[in-house]
């Protein structure tokens, strides 16, 4: 089965593309750099999921998965949560959201966190929700060269995400745990 991934961002089409093709059942992950814009604006990660799948599917008319994620921090009450991608402005740099998330944490000594991607498809009639999260700790400085997004400062059992390389991440990620449960589902489903 062929399936657009509904993101414009490269880093998460290979992340999961690459999760897809270790399963052998999907054929391509297609990508679309002129992908249509789908104006993120529901109140979860969930509807924003949904609402992307729907909108690109009615759109291209075929299968969508589509993906909206974010980093939660418990002391700052779940920000930047929703607002992952947004956080320090509407076009701000991967190192502006870090720089921002670590000046509102220099106070605190609660620096847990978690990553929760939604992944959902829509083949125009069959709807798939799934989820995964990865729990860690929010690091004082950025570490690593891997990754993107916020990965250079989130830690998970010592190491940030972009201290690993992309197979070690593609183990833990809340991606691949997103990925995992929907490619089980499919399997059943289609």
């Amino acid at each position: 089965m062929n399936i657009l991934l509904a993101t414009k961002n490269i880093n998460k089409h290979r992340e999961i593309s690459r999760i897809l093709k270790d399963t052998g059942n999907f054929h391509q992950a297609i990508y679309k750099e002129d992908l249509i814009d789908v104006v993120e604006d529901k109140n979860t990660i969930l509807e924003n999921a949904q609402k992307k799948a729907h909108e690109i599917y009615d759109h291209y008319q075929v299968p969508v998965i589509s993906d909206d994620s974010g980093l939660f921090v418990n002391s700052l009450d779940g920000m930047p949560g929703l607002h992952s991608k947004r956080y320090a402005g509407e076009n701000a740099t991967d190192l502006q959201n870090i720089d921002k998330l670590l000046a509102n944490l220099i106070e605190e000594k609660d620096r847990s966190a978690y990553f929760q991607t939604v992944l959902y498809f829509y083949d125009g009639k069959t709807e798939i929700s799934t989820d995964g999260i990865l729990e860690g700790l929010i690091a004082k400085k950025p570490r690593g060269s891997n990754g993107f997004g916020y990965d250079s400062i989130f830690e998970n059992k010592g190491k940030t995400l972009a201290e690993l390389s992309s197979e070690e991440k593609n183990t833990i990620s809340h991606r691949k745990i997103a990925t995992n449960k929907m490619i089980g589902i499919l399997n059943e489903k289609i």
